[in-house]
């Protein structure tokens, strides 16, 4: 990110905005999937919020979170995708994530077994919509939690409750 900063401070637009790309991409699309499962969908979507952020460049000057910022944008993408097919009102509660989905092997994820990641995934798509939505802004992405609130538009309290609702489902899950 300060890569970034450094590159936009010079003037460097055109450096900055493949750095954005170069950064950003796997996340955004990984984002968007939460919303629409059509990969190739989301790809564009995620084209979308790329080209939108290089037509409004002069505006990232006033931009104080490029993170939110994205996210927001990628978010607004993808609801305006969704009201514009005019798909059936989607029930959240049964709304399906999958919360590994797009997400690259590390040692660690290796030792765990497809048993283990399948019942995480059926635990994960248990929770309220917004709750795995919270879960997977803070713990997969790794974002602040006053990010994850600003771009879903709650509360901060309200992230930090509904992940800890989600750690506490899963432990408890896990644990039988």
């Amino acid at each position: 990110m300060n890569r970034i900063q450094e590159l936009l401070n010079d003037g460097n637009s055109e450096r900055a905005f493949k750095l954005i790309v170069q950064t950003y991409k796997n996340k955004v699309i990984r984002f968007i999937s939460l919303f629409v499962y059509n990969h190739q969908e989301c790809e564009e979507l995620a084209s979308d919020v790329f080209i939108s952020l290089w037509t409004n460049w002069d505006k990232l000057t006033n931009v104080t979170n490029l993170d939110s910022y994205i996210f927001i944008m990628a978010r607004n993408r993808a609801l305006n995708h969704l009201r514009k097919e005019k798909t059936e009102l989607i029930d959240l509660e049964s709304f399906h994530v999958d919360a590994f989905y797009n997400t690259e092997t590390t040692p660690e994820s290796i030792f765990i077994t497809q048993e283990t990641v399948d019942l995480l995934n059926s635990v994960i798509n248990e929770l309220p919509q917004k709750t795995k939505l919270a879960f997977h802004l803070v713990r997969e992405d790794k974002m602040k939690y006053k990010d994850a609130a600003e771009i879903l538009g709650v509360s901060i309290k309200t992230i930090e409750k509904q992940v800890a609702s989600a750690v506490a489902k899963l432990k408890e899950k896990l644990s039988k």
